[in-house]
């Protein structure tokens, strides 16, 4: 307990280096193993098999923003609970956790896989093409359990005072999803099914790991053994809490099969690859800007459970400047050096780089920002308010950009659906400052009233 009992005393510089730069490794790790899947992709299968995979994609984005909203909602409030001493509270959560990540994770496999046929019929894709989505799909359903518990315990195991043993797993997952991804795909030949079987393998290690770690005794959170397996007040908790992340995770996937129908609709399957490579360049930067705000959550969760605002503010100060910085450095590499990065992933097919390299720079603008939004967003998250939290994810993710990509194409034609990234950022980022300026003002009241 000694690791956690520091988030309210040690210096905040200390503590943020010794918890956002393993949070950073960490999620770099995820993005760096996520871009290599697509490297194997793009070089071995090519421009088919990379949009065979983007059309998967929303798939694997509504598994793992289960395991999102559990994680972080679960994680909040274990931290909080721990900055309140209320140690039997944290144990429960954890416990009912487990149980929510098991029973969740069988329900999605099973109507999962029965499901997954109609729904890729439907869309209408040539043979060749559906035999991608098809294959990708089923094996990252019955890896669902898998999926959920990676996501969910990684941030658990760094609010219970181990960010270095979370950055150390999420390593050793990476090295064994790319060796993976190496023997089935380029040796095996196994295609995107290899791809999709390198993951599920990768987060199974990971899963057994996380589980090790709560199971051994070595950690400061027990499983409470006296406390129900099931506590569905803590669930509704959990959910409410997680509900954020959540629907930013999940909005996420929707907003790919929109932007898919669109690309099509608008365009062709070379857009739909293009769109594929950008999202692979710009989840690594939004991997390194997630790594910093999950690494003050348990920071702010803790300081403000324990009614340490002065702390709490410091913390997310410092944590916005470096994301600000880090925007700037990211928008002015993308803009000098474009074509380097998209050749990465097929440094041959000349059309599919000229189409990408118009979406990126585009989308570059928005990459300016979004740090900057990220870690303002987990604050709400991070202090255990839901409504807020969900309204900022709701409009950035959903309510703003969908109009915008409906709408701008019938002007701007392609281009205008690379733009609705772009309004829907700056959109958000203008009402989250309001939010965040407001709570300020609010708890800067309280305590002169206090």
């Amino acid at each position: 307990m000694k690791q956690v009992k520091k988030l309210e005393n040690e210096k905040i510089n200390n503590l943020m280096i010794r918890y956002v730069i393993p949070s950073i490794a960490g999620t770099v790790i995820i993005g760096i193993y996520g871009i290599i899947d697509g490297i194997f992709i793009g070089r071995t299968i090519g421009a088919e098999g990379l949009a065979g995979v983007t059309f998967s994609f929303p798939v694997l984005i509504a598994i793992s923003s289960i395991g999102v909203m559990i994680g972080a909602g679960s994680s909040a409030i274990i931290s909080i609970s721990l900055g309140k001493k209320d140690y039997k509270k944290a144990s429960c959560i954890l416990k009912t956790a487990l149980t929510y990540i098991i029973l969740i994770s069988l329900i999605i496999t099973c109507f999962g896989y029965l499901l997954i046929d109609p729904v890729i019929s439907f869309m209408n894709l040539s043979k060749n093409l559906e035999s991608y989505v098809v294959g990708y799909s089923k094996i990252i359903i019955l890896g669902a359990i898998a999926q959920i518990f990676a996501i969910s315990l990684d941030p658990i195991l760094r609010n219970d005072g181990f960010p270095k043993k979370s950055m150390i797993i999420l390593a050793l997952m990476s090295v064994f999803n790319i060796i993976l991804d190496y023997m089935l795909i380029v040796v095996f030949n196994f295609g995107v099914m290899g791809a999709a079987a390198a993951t599920v393998l990768a987060q199974g290690l990971g899963s057994i790991l996380y589980l090790k770690h709560f199971l051994s005794g070595k950690s400061n959170v027990k499983i409470g053994k006296n406390s129900p397996f099931l506590e569905f007040s803590l669930i509704k908790r959990i959910a409410k809490t997680g509900f954020s992340p959540f629907i930013m995770e999940l909005a996420f996937g929707i907003l790919m099969i929109v932007h898919n129908i669109q690309f099509m609709r608008y365009g062709s399957s070379l857009d739909v690859s293009a769109y594929g490579i950008v999202i692979y360049i710009t989840s690594f930067l939004y991997m390194v800007y997630l790594g910093i705000s999950e690494g003050v959550q348990p920071l702010i969760s803790y300081n403000h459970g324990a009614k340490k605002f002065n702390r709490v503010f410091e913390i997310l100060k410092k944590a916005v400047f470096v994301n600000a910085i880090l925007g700037i450095c990211s928008f002015l590499t993308i803009l000098k050096f474009p074509n380097l990065l998209i050749k990465i992933f097929n440094p041959h097919d000349t059309n599919l780089i000229a189409t990408t390299t118009i979406g990126l720079e585009i989308h570059n603008f928005a990459i300016l920002i979004m740090g900057v939004s990220m870690v303002l967003m987990m604050y709400f998250l991070a202090t255990e308010q839901p409504k807020i939290a969900g309204f900022l994810s709701l409009g950035r993710t959903l309510i703003f950009i969908l109009p915008a990509i409906i709408l701008l194409p019938i002007y701007l034609g392609i281009k205008g659906i690379w733009w609705a990234t772009v309004f829907s950022e700056y959109l958000s980022f203008i009402i989250t400052i309001y939010f965040i300026t407001k709570e300020f003002k609010k708890i800067k009241y309280e305590k002169i009233r206090g």
